[in-house]
């Protein structure tokens, strides 16, 4: 159970690395826009991971809420929470306020551009970055062009790296269709995400080092 929690900590957490991939951008041209994924363990439904993207010009709002509840027998053995806030403009994050309890403990990361950089505060610790930083931004592909991101848990900046591989068939909603393939490769983790031609993030999956599935599925 261990390594599981461990995993999805990394998961919804982690920030990449990453090969080019030519003109990746958030389709700024609706006012909002929304990935409502059902997140499943092996064959089994856990919970839930959504996102909204609020578009105003070259500014956008983004709400992240995920819940997870891992179940054996009859007792839940691990819940997890996230609730995280991103302001950006263009492709640099602006500001963050993210609260994480993971199984009881309780977790906050808040940042803010400012004259110094990007200032950084959790419990912990103060940290300023440059001022252009980026999140695991999943929802907009260009964020696998930048090879230093922040994790929204910690507060901390992590390198890890891409590898692309190509397209492959995709069911979404019923439906069958092309999309581009990039695995996602860190400190213990491998996580594959698969985008649309016309660069919507489309679905998630990865493995646990114990080899138990982790899968986002678009609801």
């Amino acid at each position: 159970m261990r390594s599981i929690a461990v995993f999805i900590l990394a998961l919804l957490s982690a920030v990449f690395t990453p090969m080019l991939i030519a003109n990746a951008s958030i389709d700024t041209s609706s006012p909002i826009q929304q990935w409502r994924f059902k997140v499943f363990l092996d064959d089994k439904e856990i919970g839930f991971h959504h996102f909204t993207v609020e578009n105003r010009e070259d500014q956008q709002t983004i709400y992240s809420n995920a819940r997870f509840d891992v179940k054996f027998l009859f007792f839940t053995a691990y819940t997890y929470e996230h609730s995280n806030v991103e302001q950006w403009q263009g492709h640099c994050l602006k500001k963050i306020n993210a609260v994480t309890n993971d199984n009881g403990e309780n977790y906050s990361v808040s940042g803010e551009n400012g004259i110094e950089g990007f200032i950084v505060e959790t419990a912990d610790n103060k940290n300023v970055y440059a001022s252009c930083v980026k999140t695991f931004a999943y929802w907009d592909p260009s964020f696998l062009q930048t090879p230093l991101l922040l994790n929204s848990q910690t507060g901390e900046l992590i390198d890890v790296t891409v590898e692309s591989l190509g397209e492959s068939m995709l069911a979404v909603n019923g439906n069958n269709q092309t999309a581009r393939q990039y695995r996602l490769l860190g400190d213990k983790l491998q996580i594959d995400l698969w985008y649309s031609d016309d660069d919507r993030w489309l679905a998630l999956e990865s493995l646990t080092e114990d080899g138990h599935r982790i899968r986002y599925q678009m609801q």
